[in-house]
């Protein structure tokens, strides 16, 4: 859940700053007043001016948490959302993110939808499903 704070604009060109954290919390309601994360999210996501630097973030993340060439890192590299990378293959995002646990093995039909949605080969996309799968340790984000 994200919360009502102050927010300080940056011009677009200058950097901007990601702070993430682990809270153990003894009460699984939400917060008064927040917003769930999905929703904040998808309202960034309609921001002209946040799009761009969304993708930009995507892009700086995918070598930080892959080493590897993993489906996650493709769909990060290519500045997409989970979210996005569903919508441009025309399926879900939680079927996605099964793809990026490696709990789910697509089939070819879906490689295709992949590969042309990340603007990669499919060969490409069945390597980095492959190594999803082979249970690389990867670290999880939220």
């Amino acid at each position: 859940m994200i919360g009502t704070a102050p927010q300080t604009a940056s011009k677009p060109e200058e950097p901007g700053h990601v702070v993430c954290g682990q809270f153990d919390v003894a009460s699984t309601r939400p917060l008064r007043g927040g917003v769930a994360i999905d929703d904040f999210m998808a309202e960034l996501e309609t921001d002209a001016n946040m799009v761009p630097r969304l993708e930009s973030a995507r892009r700086a993340l995918a070598d930080i948490l892959d080493k590897t060439n993993t489906i996650r890192r493709l769909r990060l590299a290519a500045g997409l959302s989970q979210a996005k990378l569903a919508a441009r293959a025309k399926t879900t995002q939680p079927y996605i993110a099964r793809i990026e646990a490696g709990t789910l093995d697509p089939g070819t039909d879906m490689l295709a939808r992949l590969a042309s949605a990340l603007g990669s080969d499919e060969l490409t996309v069945f390597s980095a499903i492959r190594a999803q799968r082979t249970g690389l340790e990867l670290p999880r984000v939220g």
